[in-house]
């Protein structure tokens, strides 16, 4: 919340952290199960170790990479909404919210694509105040649990 570019580099690192393992493992399956599929999980590796590879040597280009993701799958996603809204006409009222909601999807996903850091950065943020939000609720749920007098389940 308060280093949101801080934030986007330790996840660039567990990314890259992930993706060397996953590819690593990958690699161990391509020689160890012998199934005829050894072509697919050797690719797989690989593709994983060049991904872990980028995110160190190339961090900006990945994290590009990881914004326009994110805002094609926001796009496409809204665009699925409006269709399925579209659709439900003829079954329920109220398919206008969810076709608010595609075109918010749509909306955002763009920004994210034209502005794909500053898009992360707010991204960012927003992770990082729900964090703090939900920890605070849990918290205030953990007193009242505490508080509250343990009784035996009853046998059914």
């Amino acid at each position: 919340l308060f280093w949101p570019g801080l934030s986007l580099k330790v996840f660039l690192l567990l990314f890259a952290a992930f993706a060397f393992a996953d590819g690593i493992l990958m690699l161990l399956q391509t020689v160890t199960i012998k199934d005829g599929r050894w072509l697919g999980r050797l690719a797989q590796g690989i593709l994983a170790l060049v991904a872990a590879a980028a995110a160190v040597v190339l961090p900006g280009w990945t994290l590009l990479a990881i914004a326009i993701a994110i805002g094609a799958y926001w796009i496409v996603t809204g665009v699925l909404e409006v269709v399925t809204a579209i659709d439900l006409r003829k079954v329920m009222k109220g398919e206008l919210l969810l076709i608010a909601a595609g075109i918010l999807s749509v909306i955002v996903g763009f920004i994210m694509i034209v502005y794909p850091f500053t898009g992360l950065i707010a991204l960012a943020q927003v992770i990082g105040i729900f964090n703090i939000a939900s920890g605070i609720i849990l918290l205030v749920l953990a007193a009242k649990l505490a508080l509250t007098p343990h009784r035996a389940p009853a046998l059914a």
